[in-house]
């Protein structure tokens, strides 16, 4: 995947006239979060006339302990990822009539930040509206809802960027009968002899307890590290490793190769399309590998592909993009 092959623009009619309020947050259970802190929708709406069409607010904090801002104090793009796997779980369940005990597989992500300057913290937290459209495809039953969830992104009234996320909902007796098919059998429990960690500051990140990556065995590989008792990454219990850990793993993997590659730079990620292929069992060790794609010499984007397996099998792939910040600040 290229850079123009990333997800074209994604426009919505106007829908100004409905209001949303950004006073509390919504029910934690509605966007499958154990704690309250940790859930960032405020509100939701469905457009009269329109039943696949939402609206759906959320606030982002100028501090959080995993979701930090970088050293240019722009907003961690992984804030827009989180947010965009709440807002499609709120809207399944509240608008689309899902079960709240159905559990959620995300097959592919993907997300664009069109204008950076308008992530930059400033003096109060950002407002922020996803203008959405649920998709819901053909065959739906009662255990299995498959739906794609395409939405633009607006910050503090401004457009700033779109993302698109595909998923399936589906019921206990399903979900364990997907668990159950692993394309390679896995022996005993692996327990990896401990590596020194990558410094936070060589992967995008303000603290040394929220970085998953070592230097593996080869240029532009990567161990990578889960602890399931870290509260980010494991904000509740989950079976297998998190889709949302194995992305800020492919965004660190990405920071460590460019600083190395672009030596006076830094960057912020600003663009990445992801798939699930498998999911990845927590009792065997994780391999991360990266490679630079070639520059976009007019906009100084640097194009990262990353992929991550156990063993043979691998369980996802992805393209960043990432751009130096003083490019990313004057946009």
């Amino acid at each position: 995947m290229s850079i123009s092959t990333l997800p074209a623009r994604t426009t919505f009619t106007n829908t100004a006239p409905y209001s949303l309020d950004f006073d509390q947050t919504v029910p934690r259970q509605l966007v499958h979060r154990a704690g309250v802190t940790e859930v960032f929708l405020t509100d939701g709406v469905q457009i009269q006339g329109e039943s696949r069409r939402v609206r759906i607010a959320a606030q982002w904090p100028r501090h959080h302990a995993l979701y930090q801002p970088d050293a240019q104090r722009f907003s961690d793009p992984m804030l827009l990822v989180e947010t965009l796997r709440q807002a499609a779980i709120y809207t399944a369940h509240r608008f689309h009539g899902v079960p709240q005990h159905h559990r959620f597989i995300f097959c592919d992500l993907d997300f664009r930040i069109e204008e950076p300057a308008l992530l930059r913290i400033g003096g109060a937290p950002l407002r922020v509206i996803f203008d959405g459209r649920f998709t819901p495809e053909t065959g739906r039953t009662d255990t299995r809802l498959a739906a794609r969830f395409d939405a633009a992104v607006e910050v503090d009234g401004r457009r700033c960027g779109q993302g698109s996320v595909r998923l399936l909902a589906v019921g206990d007796r399903l979900y364990t009968a997907l668990r159950r098919r692993r394309d390679a059998p896995f022996g005993a429990p692996v327990h990896p002899v401990p590596r020194t960690l990558l410094p936070a500051s060589e992967v995008g990140q303000a603290r040394p307890e929220n970085v998953l990556l070592s230097r593996g065995t080869t240029p532009g590989t990567y161990a990578m590290h889960l602890d399931t008792s870290h509260p980010g990454y494991f904000e509740h219990a989950c079976d297998h490793v998190p889709g949302m850990a194995l992305i800020e793993a492919f965004r660190q993997a990405g920071h460590q190769l460019l600083r190395h590659s672009a030596r006076s730079d830094t960057h912020v990620m600003t663009a990445c399309a992801v798939s699930f292929d498998a999911f990845g069992e927590l009792d065997a060790p994780v391999t991360i590998h990266a490679d630079e794609g070639p520059k976009e010499a007019r906009s100084g984007e640097r194009l990262v592909r990353v992929s991550a397996a156990q063993g043979e099998r691998t369980l996802a792939r992805a393209t960043s993009v990432y751009l130096p910040h003083r490019t990313a600040a004057s946009r």
